[in-house]
């Protein structure tokens, strides 16, 4: 397009729509074009009514006729971004929900999975797969760590990462591909029939859409935002499972809680169910964490190559990528958070196609974003093998007993050996140590539950003394309130001894630590009134590592003061 319509124009030609730099929908090039054109309009119109010539054109009417046609291009912007319909994009919206923009209007939802991590370090070993016989060659029960990349502020020891609440949907995905699509009913169903690498790249242009257009709106770790990719397969069935909403014995079933029937929850093959075709997003109840669809409808693509499994780990070949959470095609009886299945991309045809295969995705942090988080990484790393014992004399630490002797010897073979011993020493004391923190954060639960015990027992014996009272000569009444207070003070003696024991066994860092962790995992789960007897159990724990454990009249006394706290009346 060209502005310049008489010669007088001739200083503003010629008017570019659009640059490279920023490249726009044709819906919007037309929008702009309008704009142009108003903008030309109005700068001929004010010419005409001068003197024909541009010098006579002042420098202040020159910027009001700008001003005029920029006003006019923003609102056309404005009607060509307009938000598309709630129920296309977020149609269950929910408190905590977290929507980032997109083109041409857009919005995608995520739902945080929050993760109780101490450091930068400290990631959290779950127990994915199944051990169904029948899958056991494709996914046999086995251990794999999450951690969390976006540190809470607002919680101590709690990072998050974002995942999709719904599958992508068709909107969505074309929103990307440079033309915004119309917003239908249509487009409200999950995006499928696409390749692993054409999911891959959608991801890499909304990150990068993103963090051009909308870099304020994303999670942010060390003063760099974060971005979208594919979730790795561990990311996503710990998300599916149900996270640390739920408990470890419900995390490790075969799939999420269904209060309501399986009906309610997913799309599985069948009349009954999806009717053996694909359904748009968000129509079926959540999982624990508010994530739809995460079973059934379209399978969903995750970053990781597929692997058979070689009973407690996977084998060595990565063949195709892995699809989860299965599909509409999928028989209820084989609905399971374990399922994986391999997407081979390419067949004798060239390249493959799924029309019930789709993607969901995460946002998430750089591992190392900024140089103070890899100096903070260097220190972590080094401390991951200390021994934990305190102080010590010289060469009484394995690891540097090693070490030593690694530098001793002028053998380049034996020091290589001796190097490599001193890697196995590392990774068991590594081991141990986070066995050592499971074991904590195991025996601090058990003290709070101890505790809470006991405020239910103090509860349960005053009303078995207001019956006692009213009917002084049941014998049987004044013998239940003579057993219950036995039974409180064998619970007392039990916590006192498992607090003191707590003190004993773990170091200081380890317990306030853990601590916290245990006070986040309550928290997740929706279990009120357990932070103080954390806060109480971790106190007297540190006490009696100190040499002061805590008297009997002096740990009651304290419990019953929580009873408002703990229990609610």
């Amino acid at each position: 397009m060209n502005c310049a319509t008489t010669e007088s124009l001739r200083v503003f030609r010629p008017c570019p729509l659009v640059t490279p730099e920023a490249p726009h929908s044709s819906l919007q090039m037309l929008t702009i074009a309008g704009a142009m054109a108003a903008l030309c309009a109005s700068i001929g119109a004010l010419l005409a009514r001068r003197s024909g010539t541009a010098k006579k054109l002042s420098g202040s009417g020159l910027r009001a006729a700008w001003r005029a046609a920029a006003a006019s291009l923003l609102a056309g912007s404005a009607m060509a971004q307009t938000p598309w319909p709630a129920e296309l994009v977020n149609p269950a919206a929910a408190a905590e929900d977290v929507l980032l923009p997109m083109p041409c209007g857009g919005t995608m939802a995520f739902r945080r999975v929050n993760i109780p991590s101490a450091d930068a370090l400290d990631d959290r070993r779950v127990q994915l797969g199944s051990p169904e016989p029948r899958f056991s060659y494709v996914e046999n029960s086995r251990s794999d760590y999450v951690g969390g990349g976006f540190v809470d502020a607002k919680s101590k020891n709690q990072r998050y990462y974002l995942i999709g609440k719904y599958e992508v949907t068709r909107l969505q995905f074309d929103a990307l591909s440079g033309n915004c699509p119309a917003a239908n009913p249509e487009g409200r169903l999950p995006k499928t029939g696409i390749t692993w690498a054409e999911a891959s790249y959608f991801a890499s242009r909304y990150a990068d859409w993103l963090a051009k257009n909308a870099a304020a709106k994303l999670p942010q770790e060390d003063g760099m935002p974060g971005f979208v990719r594919l979730p790795t397969e561990a990311e996503w069935e710990f998300a599916a499972r149900g996270g640390v909403s739920v408990a470890e014995a419900v995390f490790e079933q075969p799939a999420f809680p269904m209060p309501d029937g399986a009906q309610r929850y997913a799309w599985y093959a069948g009349t009954d169910s999806s009717n053996n075709e694909l359904n748009g997003i968000g129509l079926l109840k959540p999982n624990p964490l508010g994530l739809h669809d995460m079973l059934g409808n379209a399978g969903e693509f995750v970053l990781d190559a597929f692997r058979l499994n070689k009973h407690s780990r996977m084998h060595g070949q990565a063949g195709g990528y892995v699809v989860k959470g299965g599909d509409y095609r999928t028989a209820l009886a084989d609905l399971r958070s374990a399922a994986r299945s391999e997407y081979i991309p390419i067949d004798k045809n060239g390249e493959r196609r799924d029309k019930a295969t789709g993607l969901r995705l995460v946002v998430v942090p750089g591992a190392l974003p900024s140089t103070g988080r890899l100096q903070s990484v260097r220190t972590l790393w080094t401390n991951l093998t200390s021994t934990g014992g305190g102080t010590s004399q010289a060469l009484t630490d394995p690891v540097k007993e090693v070490e030593a002797l690694a530098k001793a010897t002028t053998d380049p073979a034996l020091k290589a050996r001796i190097e490599g011993v001193g890697t196995v020493i590392k990774a068991n004391i590594q081991a141990r140590n986070e066995q050592r923190d499971r074991s904590a954060k195991s025996e601090l639960r058990v003290a709070a539950y101890l505790g809470r015990k006991i405020l239910e027992d103090g509860l349960k014996i005053r009303a078995q003394e207001m019956y006692a009272k009213l009917a002084p000569d049941d014998k049987k009444a004044r013998a239940a309130v003579d057993a219950s207070k036995e039974n409180l003070d064998a619970t007392l003696n039990y916590m006192m001894e498992t607090v003191k024991q707590i003190g004993l066994d773990y170091p200081a860092a380890t317990m306030s630590a853990q601590g916290e962790i245990l006070k986040r995992e309550f928290e997740a789960r929706s279990v009120p009134g357990y932070a103080p007897l954390i806060d109480l159990v971790v106190r007297h724990g540190l006490g009696a590592r100190n040499g002061k454990p805590p008297t009997k009249p002096e740990l009651l006394t304290e419990l019953t003061s929580l009873e408002a706290k703990v229990i609610k009346q």
